[in-house]
């Protein structure tokens, strides 16, 4: 975990994928985000309400507490109410779209993951003002 700078804006990773868990985080460093790794949505959750952050991607199986139980407990929060939360996730059935639009997902990615679809959605969830840099990868 790395220290996050007061004037950028904070990612939550949580992916137990090592590989694809850095090049996430290459590609949030890249758009000018500090991020912030978790290892089990206990951790996702209790580093939300520390860090109060700007976006927050998350695997749906993880260790100790779901993704599906950390996002709801998240999205309970009033300070975190509107964090958007991109979910991470294996199968993309009509059934898990509609479990994550109503646990407060904002988005979602299927595995594996497509960057430029990520880098795309992450750009339209986060308020341009908030990234400094102009984004070229993947087009």
């Amino acid at each position: 975990m790395m220290a996050t700078h007061e004037c950028l804006p904070v990612a939550i990773v949580a992916e137990s994928d090592e590989e694809t868990r850095a090049l996430i985080r290459s590609l949030l460093e890249f758009l000018g985000f500090a991020v912030v790794e978790a290892h089990n949505g206990q951790e996702v959750y209790e580093f939300a309400l520390c860090y109060q952050p700007d976006l927050i991607l998350i695997e749906l199986k993880l260790p100790i507490v779901s993704g599906f139980s950390a996002i709801r407990r998240i999205k309970k929060e009033s300070d975190l109410s509107k964090v958007p939360i991109i979910a991470l996730c294996s199968r993309n059935t009509t059934t898990t779209q509609n479990l994550l639009l109503a646990a407060g997902c904002s988005a979602h990615v299927q595995k594996p993951i497509e960057f430029g679809r990520l880098e795309a959605l992450v750009e339209d969830l986060v308020p341009c003002d908030r990234l400094a840099n102009v984004s070229v990868l993947v087009h």
